[in-house]
C-alpha cells in the first residue's frame, strides 16, 4: 500500500485529473460561466432562405474583390469597394450579471451586384448604379442591423479582447452578412470604433 501512496505515483495522477477536469470544465460548462478561453464549435449548414427574399436577391453572384491594392504575383490591380457606414451599436456582452458592455462603430465594404461597377469611369452612371445598388442594401439594413446585434452580443469580454478575437468577429459578420445578402457583397468589414467596459 505504501507503493501506491508515494509522491511518483501521486504527482502524475493528481496532475492528470486536473487537466481532465479542467478540459472538462472548458468544454462543458455553461459559457456564461469565466473561462480562461473560451471553445465555440459550429457546424456549417446550408441557410434557409425565405422565398420573398430569394426573388428579390440578384440571379448572379459577383465575385468578391479584395480591397485596394494588387494581387501577389499579378499585375492586377484591385479596384476598392463602397464603403457602407452602419450606426453605431452599443450591446451587452454575454457575461454573467450583463455587466460589460460593448461600443462599436462599423463600416462594411461592399461589391456592387453590377459588374459594368469598375469598367465605368467615375461619372453619372457609375454614380447612378453605386446609388441603386445602396439603395438595395438600405433595405436590408434591418436585416444587416439584426444580425451585427445579435452577433456582437454572443460575445464575451475574452472573445473580444484580443486582435484574434475581432479578426474572429469580422470573419463571422462577413460571412453571416453575405449568406443573408444571398451573394459575396461583404468583402471587409472595418470596427472604425470599439470599446469594451
Amino acid at each position: 500500500m505504501k507503493k501506491f501512496l508515494s509522491p511518483k505515483i501521486i504527482i502524475p495522477v493528481v496532475v492528470f485529473l486536473l487537466l481532465v477536469s479542467a478540459v472538462g470544465y472548458i468544454l462543458l460548462a455553461p459559457s456564461t460561466w469565466w473561462k480562461p478561453f473560451y471553445v465555440k464549435m459550429e457546424l456549417d449548414g446550408a441557410s434557409a432562405v425565405p422565398e420573398a427574399q430569394a426573388a428579390t436577391m440578384p440571379q448572379s453572384p459577383v465575385p468578391a474583390q479584395p480591397a485596394a491594392g494588387s494581387l501577389p504575383g499579378s499585375g492586377i490591380q484591385q479596384q476598392p469597394g463602397i464603403m457602407y457606414e452602419l450606426d453605431n451599436k452599443v450591446v451587452n456582452l454575454a457575461e454573467p450579471g450583463g455587466l460589460r458592455y460593448l461600443q462599436a462603430a462599423i463600416v462594411l465594404e461592399l461589391v456592387p451586384v453590377d459588374p459594368m461597377y469598375y469598367s465605368l469611369q467615375p461619372g453619372e452612371e457609375r454614380d447612378k448604379i453605386e446609388e441603386d445598388f445602396i439603395g438595395q442594401i438600405d433595405a436590408r439594413r434591418p436585416i444587416i442591423d439584426d444580425i451585427i446585434t445579435t452577433k456582437l452580443s454572443s460575445r464575451s469580454f475574452n472573445e473580444v479582447a484580443t486582435v484574434e478575437g475581432k479578426q474572429a468577429l469580422k470573419d463571422e459578420l462577413m460571412t453571416a452578412i453575405n449568406d443573408a445578402l444571398g451573394y459575396q457583397s461583404v468583402t471587409n468589414v472595418y470596427f472604425t470604433n470599439f470599446v469594451v467596459q
